[in-house]
């Protein structure tokens, strides 16, 4: 099974939203642990963010790389739509 690893700014964000967006977002990180790359609606990005994926929760986004090799997934970034680009 993969691992999902939190950015540490990206785990002091989920500690500040509510406890039922944080629950729902932990459902969708765990179920992302079993199909990384096929998860619903995780898109591949392209350009400067070549390499990453996304997926929609709400309002927020959510980036992440998958590394196969070492079965991790790295969260980047969750945010606001707005926020998370200019990062």
């Amino acid at each position: 099974m993969n691992e999902v690893l939190l950015h540490r700014r990206d785990a002091r964000y989920r500690e500040q939203l509510p406890q039922d967006l944080r629950a729902s977002l932990d459902a969708k990180l765990e179920s992302l642990r079993e199909d990384p790359i096929g998860y619903p609606g995780s898109i591949g990005m392209l350009g400067k963010w070549s390499g990453y994926r996304r997926f929609r929760h709400g309002d927020l986004r959510v980036i992440y790389t998958y590394r196969p090799e070492e079965k991790r997934i790295y969260v980047n970034h969750i945010g606001p739509r707005g926020d998370v680009y200019k990062k």
